[in-house]
């Protein structure tokens, strides 16, 4: 069977667990419950040969260039806006879906009012995991040009049955230690809260090449990035 929907992960992502980000582990338990789950195609770097393209436009460009000839239903991209153009030139009979996961104001492809509303025009769906990055998208933005855009939480199974009354005074952040994931705001309640009850713990788990913030060891432990199997069961 010919796959007929495509979904292409962020260029820095993939499904091998040392490079798999926030989108390709939503993306991998997503499947595990989809009815359309064998006629999915996973789309990442490690499709390609050649390992020196750096920027979304070069591997966006390398996935046109080797699946032209594809009859592809439904290409879904994940909060990289700036593919919707040139997979809408080079796929006009592909349906595209869009999820965002973070602001679409700080990404490229949506910044603008013109851009998203050329997003609301050529996308089949639009799909946002919060409220308010909803509400961050239809700024300058009119909700009536298609009404072709869901709220859909990203959630987690419980494995286990958990104690609560044995829990530790632990304050978790999980994710790049940057102010697009809202470390900024982490730190600031951190230095907050301990000044009023010291006895509560904030641990950071993630990492970041370009880190500007760096907060205090007695404020928040960082203990770098970590295999996603050993945060879900630490």
């Amino acid at each position: 069977m010919k796959k007929k929907i495509f979904i292409i992960l962020p260029f820095k992502e993939s499904l091998v667990p040392n490079k798999s980000g926030a989108v390709a582990i939503y993306i991998k338990d997503s499947l595990k419950y989809s009815k359309y789950k064998d006629n999915i195609k996973i789309i990442s770097s490690n499709d390609f040969s050649n390992s020196n393209f750096f920027k979304n436009k070069n591997y966006i460009n390398q996935f046109c260039k080797k699946y032209k000839k594809a009859k592809i239903s439904i290409i879904e991209i994940h909060n990289r806006p700036e593919y919707v153009k040139i997979l809408k030139k080079n796929f006009p009979n592909s349906k595209i879906v869009l999820t965002y996961h973070n602001d679409p104001l700080n990404l490229r492809g949506s910044v603008l009012p013109s851009e998203r509303e050329f997003i609301l025009k050529n996308c089949e769906k639009i799909i946002f995991v919060s409220k308010w990055i909803k509400k961050r998208f239809f700024i300058k933005t009119s909700s009536n040009i298609r009404n072709n855009y869901e709220l859909i939480y990203c959630g987690v199974l419980k494995k286990k049955k958990i104690d609560t009354s044995k829990k530790n005074k632990n304050i978790l952040f999980v994710g790049k230690l940057n102010e697009s994931k809202g470390y900024h705001i982490y730190h600031e309640v951190a230095k907050r809260f301990k000044k009023i009850n010291p006895d509560w713990n904030f641990i950071a788990i993630g990492n970041e090449p370009r880190k500007t913030i760096f907060p205090k060891s007695n404020i928040i432990k960082e203990i770098g990035f970590k295999n996603n199997i050993d945060v879900l069961y630490c």
